[in-house]
């Protein structure tokens, strides 16, 4: 992950942990438990980064197939058909991008002798992309057996695709209940608030007394309940 979006990351698990110690504790004692859920608010927001950068570059690996399987019908070895996909995914995504980045190290590998089928299995462990690992294993098998390049290529090409489009079906009904689930997460902080801006002190009997201290705890632990459970709910599609 890049840099610039684990900082982001880090500056709004920060504004988390302090939201929920000024709603929920008002107490330095509070960063504790406040501390805990912006860790864990950092790891789910890591892991949706995450799983947004593999879709990403499952488009491109998919582009990739293409195009190399264009150039093995042109005549091209299989290994110059990937290398020759360069300039086309440049184009369409960047030289920054992952697919352009995996095809300069293959590149570099190749240049040392590597075969491609290690270099494959080499990406396939690095990137944890299902699809690139089990590419890496049906490209070693077909090396071996002299197997259809051609037609494997397309092949893993489309079903990665309908892949795609089915995730993207499933993204499509599901997003205005997530922007619902949005929504109902951030009502209860922003009556807090209201409350406290309308009525200064409101809350104040709870942060200094240990059955206010137990009943903002349980408020709290209610609703990560339901914000992880709703959280779960609509992570279906992973």
């Amino acid at each position: 992950m890049k840099s610039q979006m684990m900082n982001y990351l880090i500056i709004k698990s920060v504004m988390v942990t302090v939201l929920i110690d000024y709603c929920f504790y008002r107490s330095i004692w509070g960063i504790i438990p406040a501390g805990i859920i912006g860790i864990i608010f950092y790891r789910e927001e890591k892991r949706e980064v995450c799983r947004r950068e593999n879709e990403k570059f499952r488009q491109q690996f998919k582009e990739l197939l293409y195009l190399a399987a264009a150039g093995q019908k042109a005549g091209y070895s299989v290994e110059n058909a990937f290398m020759g996909s360069y300039e086309d995914l440049k184009n369409l995504y960047g030289e920054k991008s992952e697919v352009c980045l995996l095809l300069k190290k293959m590149s570099v590998g190749l240049e040392n002798h590597i075969p491609m089928a290690e270099l494959w299995k080499k990406a396939g462990k690095e990137y944890k992309v299902v699809e690139i690992t089990e590419f890496a294993k049906v490209f070693e098998i077909a090396k071996e057996s002299g197997g259809n390049m051609t037609e494997i290529l397309e092949n893993t090409a489309e079903v990665i695709g309908n892949k795609a489009e089915t995730k993207q079906e499933i993204d499509t009904l599901l997003s205005a209940r997530r922007l619902e689930q949005k929504i109902m997460n951030a009502m209860p902080i922003v009556l807090m608030l209201y409350v406290e801006l309308t009525s200064p002190g409101y809350f104040s009997k709870m942060y200094h007394s240990g059955a206010g201290i137990g009943i903002m705890t349980a408020a709290l632990a209610i609703y990560l309940l339901a914000y992880f459970w709703g959280k779960r709910i609509s992570d279906i599609t992973q």
